[in-house]
């Protein structure tokens, strides 16, 4: 995988974390990514790749009573559409 292809795969990741939980700020920086809750003092979750702090976020939507909802897309067909 060329460098160039990382930066795409990261820039997808980080596009689907932000679709999939709008409530947090994500961001990605220096090989770690990051989300933060609004709040005071602000949750934060720290990860080494972006499966895991999906599933921190996950685990913190369901622990809170939180919604975790489909993700938009521009596609309605396929066999991977959700019905």
């Amino acid at each position: 995988m060329t460098p160039d292809d990382e930066a795409r795969e990261r820039m997808r990741a980080l596009d689907l974390l932000r679709k999939a939980f709008p409530d947090y700020r994500i961001v990605y920086g220096n090989g770690r990514w990051a989300a933060a809750a609004a709040g005071n003092p602000p949750m934060v979750w720290f990860a080494d790749t972006p499966g895991s702090l999906c599933g921190q976020l996950f685990m913190a939507q369901v622990r809170s009573g939180g919604e975790v909802g489909p993700f938009p897309t521009g596609r309605e067909s396929g066999s991977q559409a959700a019905r």
